[in-house]
């Protein structure tokens, strides 16, 4: 199990200029003496004071309303690879439907937390070189601090990073609020802000430790990483002020900046793919700190029992296959909010085991048996996978909300960064790019794991089974995991008519056991055999020969299969200026199954318009130096 830099702890600002810190330890969740209100001016006295500061100004990410929810799982939707189920009147649908107006209370949620966050930060970044501590204290205090205060920077910087991606031009400020300034602050110029950014980000990674982190703070290299990925969205397209989407003239010398980054982290070498993608996913669920594969994570924690919490999350419930809610099924229940159109599930290659991994094409029943759904027009209700509650603790606490992390990057995302940096540097593909993407695509197909996927096939249909619902297929030995089969259709007679592999698993040497039974103990006699798939080589599965078009358009496929439902599609789109497109070849797809295949994005989505969010009401009403709306709103 990880070390959780928040446990039975909450962290608040009271007001702008005090801050209330009630915390325990980190590591074995003791409950201390809570903290009183203290002022900025008298807090930060000792180095636990300032680290209590610090993880503060974390505290922001640690909820539903950032990145417990609305970021990664609301904004990041619909795109080519998830949509919103439903399309009824509520925040989490109206955004991710492109409905959202500036009136719409969640992006003012968003917009105020990050805003929150940026001005914690500011307080840490002038206090802690304030503090006698910091000028006379011990080597090692001068490390801590400056250890804060280089997280306190990365993090103001990736704020604003956020802000901008998601609005564009925003108020923009260094400085800690104070009693009797004016906080009505007009729009700065986003590259005016960017260049604050990559200061504060390369400020920041100079003081960090460069040691694998033990916990979620971040170290030198994750913040290289994270300012690689911001040059790639100041380099990127973007709605400007005028109504017109481009990127700036002098892009490639983000994507210099973004090069340069990556390599001396890969220099260095801090880190490396876990050999199994399923793996991944299930340390994440399992709480396992990977820090190796996941490079910048935000911690979740609560051990109180209910819906929404205070630093919990919904990764788990609101984008997890479907589950039963009674209190008394196998598994906690889900909303199964985070649709997979079927034309995404189809682009993946033969032997990608990404696919099977990362879209469920099943339900749960009450006793934790997956149902199939692939009949008619089921294929609609299709969900991401990733985070399902088969892979969670199934602890009473995480029933609902969880504490699972959510990981802001993956080394796999680093990996196609660099890819995709080369490529646009060198007007083409050169060795590095190739061998970066195909990494990625040769742990998505197995390669790095002994064994194969498996198949599994009918053999007799048996007698007297009550339904399709009622039969559970049981695949075990073998030496693999993952696999799992269910029966779709009956014949008369209470016969299995078809079964289908819902997963086709991954290390399986040898050939499991099949058995089918049931869950209300009738029928008999049904038989099923596994067979291993041959594994694709090396050689089928890296990419060579590519003009530089072709080989971003791989590298746009191939984060789409690495990193679905992992909260960058929608801003990914954005900044290679092909979200309109994207949506329109859904739509044409998804018409092409059915044409009452529901698609909302497509009606509703205006180019030039919702690239950006709007400016919340809540903002604009009290703040007249922002003289404008976002384009079209």
């Amino acid at each position: 199990m990880k070390n959780k830099i928040f446990s039975l702890k909450t962290i608040l600002v009271a007001g702008a200029a005090s801050l209330l810190l009630p915390l325990t330890s980190c590591d074995n969740q003791i409950e201390t003496t809570p903290y009183s209100y203290f002022t900025s001016d008298n807090f930060f006295s000792n180095e636990n004071e300032a680290y209590m500061a610090t993880l503060g100004v974390y505290e922001i990410m640690s909820s539903q309303e950032t990145y417990g929810w609305n970021i990664p799982q609301v904004f990041d939707t619909d795109t080519d690879l998830i949509q919103i189920s439903g399309d009824t009147d509520v925040d989490w649908r109206t955004i991710p439907h492109y409905k959202g107006i500036s009136k719409t209370v969640t992006f003012y949620t968003v917009w105020s937390k990050l805003y929150n966050g940026i001005d914690r930060a500011n307080v840490v970044i002038e206090k802690i070189p304030e503090m006698d501590l910091y000028k006379n204290g011990t080597e090692s205090q001068k490390t801590q601090l400056n250890r804060m205060l280089g997280e306190a920077k990365f993090l103001r910087g990736f704020y604003y990073s956020e802000l901008v991606r998601l609005w564009g031009d925003v108020p923009f400020k260094t400085k800690s609020s104070q009693t009797g300034d004016n906080f009505r602050a007009g729009l700065v110029d986003r590259y005016e802000i960017y260049t604050q950014i990559i200061k504060d980000m390369q400020e920041a990674a100079a003081v960090l430790p460069e040691a694998t982190p033990t916990d979620e703070r971040i170290n030198k290299w994750g913040a290289k990483a994270m300012l690689a990925r911001v040059a790639l969205f100041a380099g990127g397209y973007s709605l400007r002020a005028d109504g017109t989407i481009k990127r700036p003239d002098n892009y490639k010398d983000y994507y210099r900046l973004a090069q340069q980054e990556i390599n001396d982290i890969m220099a260095n070498n801090p880190y490396k793919l876990n050999p199994s993608y399923s793996k991944v996913f299930k340390n994440q669920c399992q709480h396992v700190l990977e820090p190796t594969e996941n490079i910048f994570q935000v911690a979740f924690y609560n051990p109180a029992i209910g819906t929404i919490l205070a630093n919990t999350s919904w990764s788990g419930y609101f984008n997890a296959p479907a589950a039963p809610t009674a209190t008394n099924s196998f598994y906690g229940g889900t909303a199964a909010r985070c649709l997979v159109p079927k034309p995404f599930y189809t682009s993946f290659a033969a032997g990608d085991q990404r696919r099977d991994f990362s879209i469920a094409t099943y339900i749960f029943d009450a006793l934790g048996n997956k149902l199939a759904r692939i009949t008619t027009n089921q294929d609609q209700s299709w969900t991401t996978a990733k985070w399902s509650r088969e892979y969670q603790t199934n602890a009473p606490q995480e029933r609902i909300s969880t504490y699972i992390n959510w990981v802001i990057m993956r080394y796999s995302d680093l990996l196609l960064m660099r890819a995709e940096v080369e490529n646009e540097l060198n007007e083409g593909p050169n060795a590095i790019a190739y061998e970066a993407i195909n990494e990625v695509r040769r742990r998505g197909f197995g390669l790095d794991v002994p064994g194969s996927r498996i198949s599994v096939a009918l053999g007799s249909q048996g007698t007297g089974y009550t339904s399709a619902a009622t039969v559970v297929i049981n695949i075990t030995g073998g030496g693999g995991t993952d696999a799992a089969a269910a029966a779709v259709t009956m014949a008369s007679g209470g016969r299995i008519a078809t079964i289908t592999t819902l997963r086709s698993g991954d290390g399986y040497t040898s050939a499991p056991t099949v058995t089918i039974t049931s869950t209300d103990g009738k029928g008999t006699g049904a038989t099923a055999t596994a067979t291993l798939l041959t594994k694709p080589t090396a050689a089928q599965i890296n990419l060579a020969g590519l003009d530089k078009a072709n080989f971003l358009k791989a590298i746009q496929q191939e984060r789409a299969w690495e990193l679905s439902g992992e909260g960058m599609r929608r801003a990914d789109l954005i900044r290679w200026g092909i979200l309109a497109e994207k949506i329109a070849e859904t739509k044409t797809a998804v018409q092409a199954i059915r044409a009452t295949y529901p698609y909302p994005a497509f009606d509703n989505f205006t180019k030039f318009k919702h690239e950006l969010y709007p400016f919340p009401t809540n903002e604009t009403d009290v703040n007249k130096s922002i003289t404008r709306q976002n384009p079209n709103y």
